[in-house]
């Protein structure tokens, strides 16, 4: 049975504020639960309603407790949850290198930021640097969106100017080399700007990257800030 405490203290959780407080944070879902209990983060307890339990008991390999729809609503951060979820604790394992890397300024989307973290695993990236005033990374929306991928991506946030010193870093921009045609590169960055306002001038005076231009052939004014990543991803690296 879930005290009233708990309850509270998991409701909390919705925020960074808390989040970073009591060190937890909330997966939502089957399959990222799955992943999470198979992983090395420790879990502090996983919630299901009934209804979820009776339906799903006999192909659950972990404890899962039973608790109110109108509990779980209270915790889960989803319009239309799964009714299952996971209380963990937030981890930032060391992961081994990769050649390249995502580094992104300022995103705001916590659904696109879990689809960069996806889109990174997918590419065997193991590290994404974070602008300080990017989405937090254990917001329940970009857990979701990232299927688990987040338990194998390493977030770094800073300043992007300090973290990216000495490194070659690529930036996405309207103006640059044709990314379909340029040399591919070995090893390097890939900076990706906010979703309405692109990279800041601040970032690129700090930085001087290389710039690279996914050539446009239609009309559309800008691309999604995930789909710029996969296409950047498939170029250089794929």
């Amino acid at each position: 049975m879930l005290s009233k405490a708990k309850l509270k203290q998991y409701q909390q959780l919705g925020s960074k504020k808390f989040r970073q407080k009591y060190g937890l944070f909330v997966v939502e879902g089957l399959k990222s639960v799955n992943e999470l209990v198979k992983s090395d983060w420790t879990v502090e307890c996983i919630l299901c309603t009934s209804s979820f339990s009776d339906q799903h008991n006999q192909n659950l390999n972990f404890q899962c407790d039973s608790i109110s729809r109108e509990e779980f609503y209270k915790i889960s951060g989803q319009k239309n949850p799964q009714e299952i979820l996971a209380i963990a604790e937030i981890a930032r394992p060391t992961l081994a290198e990769s050649n390249w890397e995502i580094a992104l300024d300022t995103i705001n989307d916590p659904g696109n930021l879990g689809t960069i973290i996806r889109i990174a695993d997918w590419y065997g990236i193991t590290k994404i640097y974070c602008s300080k005033n990017s989405v937090d990374m254990f917001n329940s929306k970009t857990i979701q969106a990232s299927m688990g991928s987040f338990l194998r991506v390493e977030l770094v946030e800073g300043n992007l100017d300090e973290l990216l010193r000495n490194k070659e870093v690529y930036a996405t921009l309207l103006e640059g080399a044709n990314i379909r045609t340029m040399d591919k590169p070995q090893a390097g960055v890939i900076l990706i700007g906010n979703e309405a306002n692109g990279i800041s001038k601040e970032v690129l005076d700090a930085l001087n990257p290389v710039a690279v231009s996914i050539p446009r052939i239609g009309k559309a004014e800008s691309l999604n800030a995930a789909i710029a990543t996969a296409i950047c991803c498939e170029r250089l690296i794929g």
